[in-house]
């Protein structure tokens, strides 16, 4: 899973040839309720020198609010792929995604490209196995730019930061740039950046796969105690059998469909 691109503050409401209709977000101004997702008959293919591959094939599933989800499967099994397509990076092709709650839900497949990155600003918070950090920034100014992208006032901002660098036990490291910091640090500082904009779905990409077992277990620590503490639905790809564990639910992905675990 590709890094998504920065987005524009002050997105506009729809693009050309999408119109969305009175009620294109049913989602914002929900912050603080984590999202539960549906999943209907989601087939993507990528297109090779040898012909169309088929990824992922008539998945469907649901999602619950606040829910710890891993996703497990050999390489290649489409992985990666769902997780781009539940985050907005990927547009759907065939098949209906449907993120909401009790209130209502947005249909992915009805977005545009301005109404995708809104929806990746507002809603999703990315965590990554490379981390994804700017080597010339502190941990704090690396969590300060994710509000800065969102139009939050420095002030504000600042003292997120540091409330979420307090929260994932970097607060002393918070001048470090990532080159000082171990691995297992690194990947904390990316889980408050991600955390930032108070999102209401993490998707989290091999999180643990750079680590050793003692940071694997403080980051799993961390991501199993976010929709509990950070009112947020958890997705992690993994191929981490103790991740896999410690979350309430395995999907595991062969030859592009759901099979039992």
């Amino acid at each position: 899973m590709v890094a998504p691109d920065t987005p524009t503050v002050g997105v506009a409401d729809h693009d050309a040839g999408h119109a969305q209709g009175p009620n294109r977000d049913p989602l914002r101004g929900d912050a603080g309720t984590a999202v539960g997702i549906t999943v209907r008959s989601l087939r993507h293919r990528y297109t090779t020198a040898e012909g169309p591959i088929t990824v992922l094939d008539s998945i469907d599933v649901d999602i619950a609010p606040g829910e710890f989800v891993a996703v497990t499967g050999a390489s290649g099994a489409g992985k990666t792929t769902l997780l781009s397509l539940l985050g907005g990076l990927d547009r759907l092709q065939d098949g209906t995604v449907m993120v909401g709650n009790a209130d209502g839900g947005l249909d992915l497949g009805g977005l545009g490209r301005d109404a995708l990155a809104e929806y990746r600003r507002r809603t999703v918070g990315f965590v990554f196995q490379d981390y994804g950090l700017l080597a010339m920034l502190s941990a704090h100014e690396n969590v300060e730019l994710a509000l800065a992208v969102a139009g939050v006032r420095r002030r504000a901002r600042r003292g997120r930061a540091d409330e979420l660098l307090d929260a994932v036990g970097l607060g002393a490291r918070r001048s470090h740039r990532p080159s000082a910091l171990s691995g297992g640090e690194r990947q904390r500082v990316a889980i408050a950046r991600a955390l930032a904009n108070r999102p209401r779905l993490v998707l989290a990409d091999e999180p643990t796969g750079n680590l050793d077992d003692t940071a694997t277990h403080r980051v799993l620590q961390l991501l199993r105690a976010l929709p509990s503490d950070h009112a947020c639905t958890v997705i992690t790809v993994t191929h981490n059998a103790s991740v896999a564990a410690a979350a309430d639910r395995e999907l595991r992905l062969a030859g592009g469909r759901l099979v039992t675990p």
